[in-house]
């Protein structure tokens, strides 16, 4: 690699005018003397999100020569090696020698953990008080494990899910009016289409077979290079890979056991070890993938001997990966509110009741002024008295043993209150509103 390749493609970014975007819900600040990461799933947005950065430090003053932007999957840089790094800000204060030390410069560095040694790079860096950096990636390690230890505490990231409900309304150019007949009228309509076609940015405006088609190419991507690229020492069995990820993504919204997917997997004819899977699950979690939802209990014992709950990156992407007849609606309306409750930060958790009743989720989210929990129930539909006593009957106990006096039914469109024992009260919610709901 040559210092003039870098300074072409220094100079490529700043010819190129930055596109115009759906606004995104997720806040990026920089901390001070730390460097700024947007994880999230491969596709999700992270490249837009940080193109909406960039001109957001234009609109309070900065300048389009003091952005330097360098993304990692330019053909120009396959092959670089972590020592020659610092050939990018030498690159940069070639063509602008006037900005070093005098004004802030903010690098903008898409998927850079993909080259080895880049952490030491990042905190050479930052000990130049005029520098910010803002980096990408599609790995949980950047949040926590061997990547994150290697910024040695001086990396703030933030997660990117594909698009939120009310993001989704944006995209379409559709004011979130809850109160009116045609404005709920209108995000009914909206909500049947979020509910098809889930929340990737990209494939929104696309037919309905290519948009199948695509989800599934994303699937493909995410594996090879999400997986099996990012682990290349590993010696990834890719048929006991797919077949593993595919069972887990027909599984949303349903009990998981790793024993009992092996127990599943060997029956078909696939023969591996325990450990093997394990790790092949913390691979698809590092991705973004899948996510899994313990039982809600401070015991880790507890947890360790219940099952967990799985969950999608986008349900979409779950029903147009999953054989047979896909995912069902009401599990990809589960998995839309387990997302939506992930986006709003803090643990998810599934409960189960000692009357063997359960819970969909306990949302705990953690604040100055201690910890918060709320009880969430997702149901499609309230169709019948049958279904009404299912989905209400485990909330009492549960709001009694947490010591709340409140919960949450999300549902496709009912709306009203109910007064359960023990003075509960259950507020039955629709998704249109619930999912565009501030807090």
């Amino acid at each position: 690699m040559d210092i003039d390749t870098l300074k072409q493609i220094i100079l490529d970014f700043q010819s190129r005018p930055l596109p115009r975007l759906t606004q995104r819900d997720l806040q990026l600040a920089f901390i001070r003397d730390m460097s700024l990461c947007v994880v999230g799933a491969r596709r999700a947005g992270k490249t837009y999100r940080t193109y909406q950065f960039m001109q957001e430090h234009l609109a309070q003053g900065g300048t389009r020569e003091t952005i330097c932007r360098v993304q990692f999957n330019d053909h120009r840089l396959s092959g670089l090696p972590g020592s020659a790094l610092s050939l990018i800000d030498e690159a940069y204060y070639t063509i602008f020698p006037e900005k070093r030390r005098k004004d802030e410069v903010l690098f903008v560095f898409d998927e850079i953990h993909r080259v080895e040694g880049w952490e030491d790079y990042v905190l050479y860096l930052l000990d130049e008080p005029t520098h910010r950096v803002l980096i990408t990636g599609s790995t949980s390690r950047l949040l926590a494990g061997d990547i994150a230890s290697g910024l040695r505490g001086k990396n703030f990231c933030r997660v990117l899910y594909p698009f939120s409900f009310g993001e989704f309304t944006r995209h379409y150019g559709v004011e979130p009016d809850v109160i009116s007949s045609a404005g709920q009228s209108r995000l009914r309509g909206l909500l049947d289409r979020y509910i098809e076609q889930g929340g990737y940015p990209g494939l929104l405006d696309l037919d309905a077979i290519a948009h199948v088609e695509l989800l599934q190419s994303y699937w493909d991507t995410m594996l090879l290079r999400d997986v099996i690229e990012a682990h290349p020492d590993d010696n990834i069995n890719i048929t006991v890979l797919t077949r593993f990820a595919q069972a887990l993504m027909a599984r949303i919204g349903c009990p998981m056991t790793v024993r009992g997917m092996i127990e599943s997997m060997h029956t078909a004819g696939l023969h591996f070890s325990s450990e093997t899977i394990y790790r092949y699950l913390r691979y698809l979690e590092e991705a973004f993938m899948v996510f899994t939802a313990p039982i809600y209990s401070p015991s880790e014992k507890v947890r360790a001997r219940n099952y967990n709950k799985v969950y999608g990156v986008d349900w979409a992407l779950g029903n147009a990966i999953a054989p047979a007849g896909g995912v069902d609606i009401m599990r990809r309306f589960e998995n839309l509110v387990y997302l939506d409750l992930r986006r709003r930060g803090g643990d998810v958790f599934y409960y189960r009741t000692r009357k063997g009743y359960e819970i969909d989720f306990i949302h705990e989210t953690k604040t100055a002024r201690g910890n918060h929990l709320a009880i969430v129930q997702a149901c499609y539909r309230m169709a019948t008295p049958e279904v009404i006593t299912r989905e209400l009957r485990g909330i009492p106990e549960t709001a009694a043993h947490l010591g709340l006096d409140q919960a949450t039914v999300v549902t496709y469109s009912e709306e009203r209150e109910v007064e359960s024992e023990g003075g509960i009260t259950i507020h039955i919610v629709p998704a249109w509103k619930w999912l565009l709901r501030e807090g």
